[in-house]
């Protein structure tokens, strides 16, 4: 690396001081071979990835996905309902059992909660906690 003296006003070459200005050049050949490096380097990777692309299905589905919702009201009253049967009324108390036992049937199935507009934010929180610690890895909210 270098450094550039210049000479003070007075042109005395005894008080010449240094001026501090980088020199780009040597950062510009690194990184230009850099760039070399990634352009020749990056097809090869691209190369050696596997991929299976799933395989489109043409026979339609009439299975509907299993489907539970969970949801309260402003008079504290707690339901479940699975699927398009109707909604069972559950105490407060018993939801984590009655919750634990569908998990232990249905662990994979998707867990809808559902409040109504008014209710208190702490509410449905709790209840999504419930839903959580009774085995369910799968919990949304209404939409």
């Amino acid at each position: 690396m270098g450094m550039s003296l210049q000479a003070a006003a007075g042109g005395d070459e005894a008080q010449m001081s240094p001026v501090a200005e980088i020199n780009v050049t040597p950062l510009v050949d690194v990184m230009l071979v850099l760039l070399i490096i990634f352009m020749v380097t990056m097809p090869l990777m691209m190369n050696q990835l596997p991929i299976t692309l799933p395989k489109p299905s043409l026979v339609a589905s009439d299975t509907h996905p299993e489907k539970l919702t969970v949801d309260f009201d402003l008079q504290n009253n707690y339901f479940i309902q699975r699927n398009e049967e109707p909604k069972e009324a559950v105490a407060y108390n018993d939801l984590p059992a009655r919750l634990h036992d569908i998990a232990r049937q249905f662990p994979d199935e998707l867990v809808t909660v559902c409040a109504d507009k008014d209710s208190i934010y702490d509410r449905v929180v709790d209840l999504m906690g419930i839903v959580g610690s009774s085995g369910f890895g799968k919990v949304t909210l209404c939409p």
